[in-house]
């Protein structure tokens, strides 16, 4: 097994620029022998591809430097232990697309039971261009240790991957469990998907699919299934929002970048503007949803209260954290660590196994509360 997913291959087929579909625009590529962007029409000089890869290594440099600093911190859930660590069954990289085979795996939980589980897809986090499966362990046992299945899950990294390839990667995951619900003992009408950062931005894109024939009409896939719910940590929901935040070292650039393959400044210009912001997605059909935030995120400062206001103006069923200590910044529950991360495990627990067990009651057409 690979150290981490960010050392890819290159991604697989081009996106799709036949009719029914967007074509992307010259600004898509974001290196010289970018894996799944259409070259440009006009070539980017030397310098600017330069400039790009430099913001790209950097931010790269700096989640991947996140996660392996508190990589034991994540991974050291306070809810496993000795005592119950052996009622939890684990199988490490399931490929689930023989086409990309290196890339798109996932590592499957789940508690020693032959009863059907209801399944949790779990999308890591890392700035678009780094994370891993591996960094995830712990949140997987945790929700397995209550009675979750758990499909902790990889995808396309930045460069060699850019907006929707890592997307249609994610589709894949979930179109796969789905499947194979009956190899997996799981229940396939309570399938959640959840995410943290980068990876809370791929579970809200999937959320949004519920519904949406537009979104399997622009891009040409979709989830075969209804999500059931969505937890949603910390992550990226609106790209107008990064644009107006002042970040250092210039990280809006290449975390825009390393999702898009374009630059802030050409935002206004990409071919997937229209369909590439979770928030501007949200119908009333978007499933129940639990989100963590922090208003003293450093990297997604606003975005919680953004996606939270739209999903209660919408009438989707939700209910949230925020973090109430200046200290706990971007992801704060990840680490398991102070009152706030476990205040907002407990509740993002207690949502999941509510909704999975019926307790929530709702009317499933329009999102209200019953």
């Amino acid at each position: 097994m690979k150290e981490d997913n960010e050392k890819q291959p290159k991604c697989g087929d081009k996106a799709d620029t036949t009719e029914g579909s967007i074509k992307r625009s010259e600004n898509q590529c974001v290196l010289s022998d970018c894996g799944n962007a259409e070259k440009p029409e006009e070539t980017l000089s030397k310098s600017e591809i330069k400039k790009r890869n430099k913001s790209i290594r950097r931010t790269k440099f700096l989640f991947r430097a996140i996660d392996v600093l508190y990589k034991s911190a994540q991974n050291k859930s306070p809810y496993v232990d000795k005592s119950n660590i052996g009622l939890i069954e684990a199988t490490n990289d399931i490929v689930y697309d023989e086409n990309e085979p290196d890339i798109c795996k996932f590592d499957f939980y789940r508690n020693k039971t032959e009863d059907k589980l209801p399944a949790i897809i779990l999308i890591h986090g890392g700035g678009f261009s780094a994370g891993d499966k591996k960094y995830r362990k712990g949140r997987a046992q945790f929700f397995a240790l209550h009675g979750f299945a758990v499909f902790a899950v990889n995808y396309g990294l930045a460069p060699q991957c850019v907006f929707p390839k890592p997307l249609e990667h994610v589709v894949n995951a979930a179109n796969f469990i789905y499947k194979n619900s009956d190899k997996y003992n799981i229940d396939r009408n309570r399938i959640l998907v959840g995410g943290d950062s980068a990876g809370g931005y791929y579970a809200a894109m999937l959320a949004a699919f519920n519904g949406n024939e537009n979104m399997k009409n622009i891009f040409g896939f979709a989830p075969e299934f209804r999500f059931f719910g969505a937890l949603l940590n910390c992550g990226v929901y609106d790209m107008n929002t990064v644009l107006k935040t002042k970040y250092p070292f210039n990280l809006a650039d290449g975390v825009a970048l390393s999702l898009m393959g374009v630059r802030c400044r050409d935002f206004d210009d990409y071919a997937y503007r229209n369909v590439c912001m979770p928030i501007e997605l949200v119908t009333a059909e978007f499933p129940p949803t639990f989100i963590i935030y922090s208003d003293n995120d450093t990297f997604c400062k606003g975005q919680g209260d953004a996606m939270l206001e739209k999903l209660e103006s919408e009438g989707v069923y939700t209910e949230h954290y925020c973090a109430r200590h200046q200290r706990s910044n971007h992801c704060f529950s990840l680490t398991w660590s102070g009152e706030d991360a476990a205040a907002a495990n407990e509740l993002l627990l207690s949502f999941a196994k509510r909704l999975a067990s019926d307790k929530i009651k709702l009317d499933r057409q329009s999102g209200a509360i019953d």
